[in-house]
C-alpha cells in the first residue's frame, strides 16, 4: 500500500519536489514547468470549425522564507509568480488581469502558534479547487474547448484566489478545518501596499465572501475528506452567490475509489456536478483510472455527461499523464457531443 499511496499522489500532480536553497538562510526557492497537448473533435457538422490542437503551458517560481517571531511564534512567508498559456498569447496585449493573475499566486504571510495559523494573502488558505475523481488525469474533469465553449461540470465555488484573512486549525488524528475571510472577492485584486492612488476600480467591485473548509483522513489511513461552504454577498438583492463541495477519496491496496457532489450558486443559476471515479496501480510507476461525471444547471432540458479515461507514468521527477474524455450534451446543449485528449508533463525543482 505504500508503493501505491506515493504513485497516486505522484500522478495527481505532486511529484518528488527537490527544495533549492538560495544564500538567504530559512528561504527556498522552488518552481515547477507542465507543458500539455490537446486535440478536440465535434460531433454536430455545425461546429466542426471550433475544432483544435495545439499546447498549453505552465511555468512558476516559488519562494518562501520562514523563522521565529520575537514572541515565540513560527512564521512562513512567501509568493508565486506564474505564467500561464492563457496569461499571454500571441494575439492578446498584456492586460491589468493578466498581471494580477501573475502575480496573486500563493502569497501569503502566515502566524503560526502550535495547532492554529492565522494567514492573511491569496491562493494560500486550504484550496478547495480540486476534482477528487480525476485520480490519475490532470486537471479538471469538464472538457472545456468542444464545440468552442466551456463545460459545464463546476470547478469549485470560493473566494480562495481572492486577498483575504483566515484561520486554519490542525486536529491531529483528524484533518484540518479552516475559515477564511475576504472583504473583496474580486478574485486576484490588490491595490498598493499603503494605499497609493487607490480608487474602487483599481481594488476591484466585488463584495464580501466568507467561507469554511475541511480536509483530512478523519483518523482512517487512505482515506482522504474535502467538505467546503461558501458565501458571498451581491450588490444585487436575491443574486448572492456561493456553493459547497463535499468529496471523499479512499485507497486500499492498488485501487483507489473517489466520489464527490459540487453545488454553484450564481444570481438566478444553480449548477450541480456529480462524480465518481475509480483506479488502479498496475504497479509501483503505472496507473490507469476512469471517471464518470453529470452536470445540471437550471432552465436544462438535459444533463451534460462526460466519461474519461486516464493512463499515468511516474519517471520521478516528471510525471507523464494522457487522458480522454467523451461529452455528451457538453454545455447542456443537446447533442452537442464531442471527445478532448489531452498528454501532460510535468516536473517540479
Amino acid at each position: 500500500m505504500k508503493n501505491t499511496l506515493k504513485l497516486t499522489t505522484a500522478l495527481v500532480g505532486s511529484m518528488l519536489t527537490l527544495g533549492v536553497s538560495s544564500a538567504v538562510a530559512q528561504t527556498t526557492v522552488s518552481g515547477n514547468l507542465g507543458l500539455s497537448y490537446f486535440a478536440t473533435t465535434n460531433a454536430s457538422t455545425a461546429t466542426q470549425a471550433q475544432t483544435f490542437r495545439g499546447f498549453g503551458k505552465e511555468s512558476q517560481i516559488n519562494i518562501s522564507n520562514k523563522g521565529k517571531l520575537s514572541n515565540g511564534m513560527d512564521y512562513v512567508a512567501g509568493f508565486s509568480i506564474e505564467m500561464d498559456g492563457a496569461d499571454i498569447s500571441n494575439t492578446t496585449a498584456v492586460t491589468g488581469a493578466d498581471i494580477q493573475a501573475q502575480q496573486s499566486e500563493n502569497v501569503y504571510i502566515d502566524l503560526i502558534s502550535g495547532n492554529t495559523t492565522i494567514t492573511i494573502g491569496a491562493d494560500h488558505i486550504q484550496n478547495p479547487d480540486v476534482h477528487l475523481t480525476n485520480i490519475v488525469g490532470f486537471g479538471y474533469i469538464g472538457a472545456d474547448g468542444v464545440n468552442g465553449a466551456a463545460a459545464t461540470f463546476p470547478t469549485h465555488s470560493s473566494s480562495y484566489s481572492a486577498y483575504g484573512v483566515g484561520v486554519v486549525q490542525n486536529v491531529p488524528g483528524i484533518g484540518a478545518i479552516s475559515f477564511n475571510y475576504v472583504p473583496n472577492n474580486a478574485a486576484g485584486q490588490a491595490v498598493n501596499d499603503i494605499g497609493n492612488g487607490m480608487t474602487k476600480a483599481k481594488s476591484g467591485d466585488g463584495e464580501s465572501s466568507k467561507e469554511v473548509t475541511f480536509k483530512g483522513d478523519l483518523g482512517v489511513k487512505g482515506l482522504e475528506v474535502l467538505l467546503h461552504k461558501n458565501y458571498a454577498d451581491s450588490q444585487l438583492p436575491g443574486y448572492d452567490t456561493g456553493g459547497k463541495t463535499i468529496g471523499a477519496r479512499y485507497n486500499f491496496g492498488s485501487f483507489t475509489v473517489a466520489a464527490q457532489d459540487i453545488t454553484k450558486e450564481g444570481g438566478l443559476t444553480t449548477v450541480k456536478g456529480r462524480t465518481y471515479g475509480a483506479a488502479y496501480a498496475i504497479n509501483k510507476d503505472l496507473s490507469v483510472g476512469y471517471t464518470y461525471a453529470t452536470a445540471e444547471k437550471t432552465a436544462s432540458v438535459v444533463d451534460e455527461i462526460t466519461h474519461m479515461v486516464a493512463v499515468g507514468y511516474n519517471l520521478g521527477p516528471v510525471s507523464l499523464q494522457a487522458q480522454y474524455k467523451d461529452v455528451a450534451n457538453h454545455g447542456n446543449a443537446l447533442n452537442a457531443d464531442g471527445t478532448i485528449a489531452g498528454v501532460y508533463l510535468g516536473t517540479k525543482f
